[in-house]
């Protein structure tokens, strides 16, 4: 898949960001399985409730590890499209750079 320079620098945007809110997300799905498991430990037993909470967060980190190949994936495909070294990845003005080409 080849990318142009605009399309590429694009992408790594938006995997960047995604990154950010990757992290808000964890922190929300996790209350909300402390919360739910909570209540199915409330209105039925302990042991029920566990099995909810190992469940769901089975299923989360699934999700999540998911969700970080994607994005890694991404940055990786933007780099190579952009002709660029992993190594940019770290670079403080990455962002700067990303958006002058969009521009």
């Amino acid at each position: 898949m080849t990318l142009t320079r605009k399309q590429a620098a694009q992408l790594c945007i938006d995997a960047l960001n995604s990154e950010k809110k990757l992290k808000q997300k964890v922190v929300i799905v996790a209350i909300n399985i402390v919360i739910i498991s909570g209540l199915v430990t409330f209105l039925t037993s302990w042991y029920f409730g566990l099995a909810c909470l190992l469940i769901c967060g089975l299923l989360g980190q699934f999700a999540h590890e998911r969700m970080d190949n994607s994005i890694q994936a991404r940055k990786i495909l933007a780099m190579k499209s952009l002709k660029w070294e992993q190594t940019e990845l770290e670079n403080p003005d990455l962002l700067g750079k990303l958006t002058k080409i969009v521009g």
